[in-house]
């Protein structure tokens, strides 16, 4: 089973190296997009490395005692007047000392590393005996789940839909070749909060009757039962069940919208709001996600926000370092470091994210 939803330490190539002014001992390395603290001379040019990813968290264990005044957490750092991101190791620390590790190789697992959570995940993992064939069937009905599920939440995001986690541009070196040059991208604003899904499903029930089922959900877990939750408290606001069924039309097997939820207890309520609120940032279809400029003016015939427009034709500069330091910025929110940015082509179906520097390194003290 794996430990995170996506790899947070693999086998990468360190690309450059670059001294610090003023310090002997550590010099700052290049691995694809990411730019590490490393001592000096550990690693050459060309060098296979562990890299793991910041919010990475390490197991407690001798090899990495010298984490724990961190908690054992990577985070954002600046050091000697340079922003650090993630941390190398080389490939001796790794257990299997025989074995041909390969670039590219996720090693996450096997050196025990879980993902940071800023809010816990207080679900119950799924028991082997909601795995059944016929138990999964009859949880799709409410009387059931009433049955079976009285007081418990329990794992089951729905398979026909993304999670809502975006790449980091560090991880996507290609897009900085030639290809890519003339590709304008609309950016738009991330905020900071708590990911959610609504989504309706057309299925038919024992009599053959058509139904629709409603589903909310955070980044990872289905939340059958109605509780306090920004999730539900954001369906029960904006009717989003049937908002849903007025959009999901005649030939749609299911429809989902994905968005941040914002407000009192959520992320330190950056935005400084007096409710729960949402901003929209998916519209998807079993075709495919819809443009941003089209979902965003249907979302807003229902009074719900899209996350805020920042410029409709961005051409990427030379290195993701320069995307970075264009994510740093004021909140279009709230006057307050924003937390970054979402870049987005549809029809070269690219999507990924820049987090600002200046906001982790704020938010990580």
């Amino acid at each position: 089973m794996k430990m995170t939803d996506r790899p947070m330490a693999t086998l990468r190539t360190v690309n450059n190296k670059y001294p610090i002014p003023e310090k002997d001992r550590i010099e700052l390395i290049q691995v694809d997009g990411w730019q590490v603290i490393s001592k000096k001379d550990e690693f050459e040019i060309g060098d296979m490395c562990i890299y793991a990813e910041p919010d990475s968290i390490f197991p407690e264990i001798p090899d990495f005692e010298f984490l724990r005044p961190k908690k054992f957490r990577i985070k954002t750092m600046k050091m000697a007047g340079v922003i650090s991101q993630g941390i190398v190791f080389p490939l001796s620390i790794l257990p299997l000392r025989n074995k041909k590790y390969v670039l590219g190789e996720d090693v996450t697992e096997l050196i025990g590393i879980t993902k940071y959570k800023s809010e816990p995940d207080n679900s119950i993992p799924q028991p082997t005996w909601m795995k059944n064939p016929i138990v999964k069937k009859l949880l799709r009905y409410k009387i059931f789940r009433t049955i079976l599920l009285p007081n418990k939440e329990y794992k089951g995001f729905p398979k026909f839909i993304s999670k809502t986690d975006e790449e980091n541009v560090q991880n996507l070196p290609y897009l900085f070749s030639e290809e890519f040059k003339n590709v304008p991208f609309a950016v738009r604003e991330k905020i900071e909060g708590q990911s959610g899904t609504w989504f309706l499903q057309r299925k038919k029930n024992w009599f053959g009757k058509e139904i629709f089922e409603f589903g909310v959900c955070s980044r990872n877990i289905r939340k059958f039962k109605k509780d306090n939750s920004s999730f539900w408290k954001v369906a029960i606001k904006y009717n989003i069940e049937n908002i849903l069924k007025e959009l999901i039309g005649d030939k749609n097997e299911w429809i989902a919208i994905q968005g941040e939820c914002v407000g009192p207890g959520i992320q330190g309520n950056i935005y400084k709001l007096n409710d729960v609120d949402v901003y929209m940032f998916n519209y998807i279809e079993p075709k495919g996600k819809m443009d941003d400029k089209i979902a965003e003016v249907v979302m807003n015939s229902y009074s719900i926000r899209w996350c805020p427009l920042i410029d409709n034709e961005y051409y990427l500069p030379s290195t993701a370092n320069d995307v970075l330091e264009y994510s740093n910025g004021t909140s279009l929110l709230y006057n307050t470091d924003r937390e970054g940015l979402v870049f987005r082509n549809y029809e070269k179906n690219i999507s990924f994210k820049a987090r600002s520097p200046k906001y982790l390194l704020k938010s990580d003290t």
